[in-house]
């Protein structure tokens, strides 16, 4: 059985490119940066949402906010999980894309990709493909006998038949070249917002005095899902073995399949008063412990994109990331730490951690507000909305 949430087809688009939708699989604001990235897709084209969802529970709340259409996929398994596309959905699908003459399909190995390829070919439209992070090898490693199947029955196909493929950084292009059977990969930054800074000392006041930090303390925040691939564990740590005097250390995040017990467990108490877990934040709440903090960190082991990177940058944020956050490959670098902005880390060792945080932990206030000038400048010629925008529609209306 499928049931459908918001069904009616919205108006051609008004920002004058072709009528263009995003696909995509259980549009829902737990799936953090990819959430995040196809409401950013539909904004800057005026292109709707199309989620083939697994109907576990109701989103038509959600409506309002990201006016995403839901194609809801009950039992068996295998269509739930859009492992294919059932035909009652299929149909529904048809109905509401009409005359359509651009599909954007949204991350990989799952039925709507191929779905898009036999739509394109059956209409004669094109098609993206955007595989956030999809094709990184560190990826490719978990569940990787299936996905590699996967790549040989459908993926190559639907890559190579592909209008464009759009990756958000050169580096995570360069990563998945292996699978590209031709050149029509691209580049585009994903798009974040420049905070108003003017109540960055205010913030700075209140945030720390609700956690007891002191107002000269030097503040080293961290904002990610708790899961054992962003290694939140390993940071608490890479922050104890470097044995800071000066510095605090903020865990922002959702649990994943880390819970907010397990890294409780792993601070000493010692080092009760220095790390700080804040759990989950609504979007105020966050913007308001950036502004306070002094530097963002973070040694996941892999970012394709890295929201949390880019809106530390917008933020005037020095960094402190290990080389599997691809977007910091494309800062502006020196030999003093690795990048104007702050550091690039050599490996993935609590070692090379420890090491930048000890640095960070004696750095001047005013160097380190050097290199938070450095970084919102970079993020507001790069990653701005307007640049977004521009790319996707000079991508859209060429042939």
């Amino acid at each position: 059985m499928t049931a459908s949430q918001n069904p009616t087809k919205p108006p051609r688009g008004s920002c004058g490119a072709p009528d263009a939708w995003n696909l995509c699989l259980t549009h829902d604001p737990s799936l953090a940066g990819l959430y995040r990235a196809v409401n950013d897709f539909s904004q800057a084209l005026d292109a709707p949402i199309l989620s083939f969802d697994d109907g576990r529970r109701d989103r038509s709340a959600l409506f309002a906010r990201d006016r995403a259409h839901r194609l809801i996929s009950a039992s068996p398994f295998i269509f739930r999980e859009c492992h294919l596309i059932s035909p009652r959905v299929s149909k529904e699908a048809e109905n509401l894309l009409g005359e359509t003459d651009v599909l954007i399909a949204h991350s990989f190995f799952r039925g709507h990709v191929p779905w898009t390829r036999r739509w394109a070919s059956r209409h004669n439209k094109r098609y993206w493909v955007v595989p956030h992070g999809c094709l990184d090898p560190w990826g490719l490693t978990r569940r990787g006998l299936a996905k590699r199947m996967w790549l040989s029955l459908y993926g190559k196909r639907c890559l190579a038949d592909a209008d464009k493929l759009v990756f958000s950084t050169y580096r995570e292009l360069e990563k998945a070249q292996p699978w590209l059977g031709r050149d029509n990969g691209v580049v585009i930054h994903w798009p974040v917002d420049l905070p108003d800074m003017t109540s960055k000392d205010d913030c700075r006041r209140l945030v720390r005095a609700c956690h007891g930090i002191p107002v000269d303390a030097g503040v080293l925040v961290f904002v990610g899902r708790l899961h054992s691939m962003k290694r939140p564990l390993d940071l608490i740590r890479a922050f104890i073995n470097a044995r800071p005097t000066n510095s605090h250390l903020l865990i922002v995040g959702m649990q994943g399949d880390l819970t907010y017990q397990d890294i409780a467990a792993e601070i000493p108490t010692a080092f009760a008063d220095r790390i700080h877990v804040l759990g989950q934040l609504d979007l105020t709440s966050l913007t308001d412990v950036l502004l306070a903090s002094d530097a963002f960190i973070s040694l996941s082991f892999r970012e394709n994109f890295g929201y949390a990177l880019a809106d530390a940058l917008a933020h005037a944020l020095p960094i402190i990331v290990t080389p599997g956050h691809d977007l910091a490959h494309e800062l502006p670098g020196t030999k003093a730490h690795g990048l104007t902005c702050g550091w690039l880390l050599p490996d993935d060792t609590l070692e090379a951690a420890a090491a930048a945080i000890s640095e960070f932990d004696r750095l001047a206030a005013s160097d380190t507000a050097a290199m938070g000038r450095a970084a919102r400048d970079w993020a507001s010629v790069h990653l701005s909305r307007e640049s977004f925008r521009s790319g996707l529609l000079s991508l859209i209306t060429s042939t």
